[in-house]
């Protein structure tokens, strides 16, 4: 089964085509990463611009065409609230029309699989993405066997408290924190935190296919599942916080 697979929860757009079977470790065919630049640092040419003729731009890699796909992954966040929802239309999109099979998994989770080959079995992985505003969007996965586990909610936290989570793991466990967020805040985490250095910084594509493979392979398309697949946004947007109660009439401000 050709699976095109995305993730869009950071400033990097990592796309890729993947090869999926019943019982089958999943198979990079090809894959492509683009980094956008951050708002009002460079020229425009966001996740937007750069979909889907990046999905198109691999087929045509591998001598394939749009219809030879046969299912749909995407990284549903926690991340960039644009990114995820760009790249969640457009994949939405693409199964809809194709009438194709979609499942959506945790970004946090797949940093956390990508690395989990490289440590010893029973440590905790605390992969972190940029939140902005001062905060960190936080997984926590057990390593086994080469898979990995949720020992901890998700979620958006300041270092402090990251700090503070972390430390309500049974005592002896081995963590490591890696990502483009643990860079942003090696100052505060570095000396109690310690350090993945073979950590992605981002996301990939085939980790987020590796995830999602039991849930795409030999099943029909489901309009309910597609129209029920949503981001994982772990905190509210600004909007939400500032206006709780809505706009327009009757609205509390």
């Amino acid at each position: 089964m050709l699976v095109a697979a995305l993730d869009t929860a950071t400033l990097t757009l990592s796309c890729a085509l993947v090869e999926v079977g019943p019982g089958a470790e999943p198979e990079l065919l090809c894959d492509r990463t683009d980094r956008s630049v951050a708002p009002g640092s460079g020229p425009p040419g966001g996740h937007g611009a750069r979909l889907p003729g990046a999905l198109v731009e691999l087929l045509v890699a591998v001598g394939k065409t749009l219809p030879d796909v046969e299912a749909y992954a995407i990284g549903l966040g926690p991340g960039s609230f644009t990114g995820l929802r760009i790249g969640l239309a457009t994949w939405k999109g693409l199964a809809y029309a194709n009438r194709r099979p979609i499942a959506g998994a945790s970004s946090l989770a797949a940093m956390a699989l990508g690395a989990a080959g490289g440590v010893e079995d029973g440590t905790v992985l605390v992969p972190l993405l940029d939140a902005k505003k001062g905060e960190v969007y936080a997984g926590f996965y057990r390593a086994a066997g080469g898979r990995v586990e949720a020992v901890l909610p998700e979620a958006a936290l300041p270092p402090a408290a990251l700090l503070e989570r972390v430390g309500t793991l049974p005592g002896g466990t081995a963590v490591r924190a890696f990502g483009e967020g643990y860079e942003a805040h090696a100052a505060a985490l570095g000396e109690r935190l310690p350090r993945l250095a073979a950590g992605a910084a981002t996301p990939h594509a085939l980790e987020v296919a590796r995830l999602a493979a039991a849930r795409l392979v030999e099943r029909p398309f489901d309009l309910q599942a597609l129209f029920a697949l949503e981001p994982h946004y772990v905190r509210l947007s600004e909007a939400e916080m500032k206006f709780p109660k809505g706009l327009g009439p009757g609205a509390e401000r």
